[in-house]
């Protein structure tokens, strides 16, 4: 899927049904909110977000749709740990950064790093994908504009 940021509802309502999801206005307000910018959220956080703007959406509604949207590829699960999953809008080729100070997580272009080949003891493989966590302390961070 094109990574397409600050579309309508009507457009994502599109985006939905051409990856066979029935676009039902629960699942339009959650990829609408995460459709917007690119963004890192745990379910809680999207739970609560939605919430707060539109009508009560059930905890299970929720992870249902969340899960469906990473089965159907709209956007990426992040599993840092068995109790911490965030939902990442930038389903591109990237690496994360994970400020250990603070939690944030930040995106690192594919590009950015490089790797000619890896050696995997024991075994070989054709690899498809690779997806880097590297985890340290923020020591200053440079104004970003939009």
């Amino acid at each position: 899927m094109k990574q397409l940021f600050g579309l309508g509802k009507r457009e994502i309502g599109e985006l939905l049904r051409k990856k066979g999801i029935n676009p039902t206005t629960q699942r339009v307000e959650v990829a609408y909110l995460f459709m917007q910018k690119p963004q890192h959220l745990s379910a809680e956080e999207v739970f609560h977000k939605i919430n707060k703007e539109y009508e009560q959406v059930s905890q299970a509604t929720i992870y249902n749709t969340l899960r469906l949207f990473v089965e159907k590829g709209v956007l990426r699960e992040l599993v840092f740990s068995s109790d911490r999953i965030i939902y990442d809008s930038n389903i591109g080729p990237h690496h994360h950064f994970i400020d250990i100070e603070s939690g944030k997580i930040y995106d690192i272009p594919a590009d950015a790093l490089s790797f000619s080949n890896v050696a995997i003891s024991g075994i070989e493989a054709d690899i498809e994908e690779i997806s880097l966590l590297i985890r340290g302390k923020v020591r200053r961070q440079k104004a970003v504009h939009a």
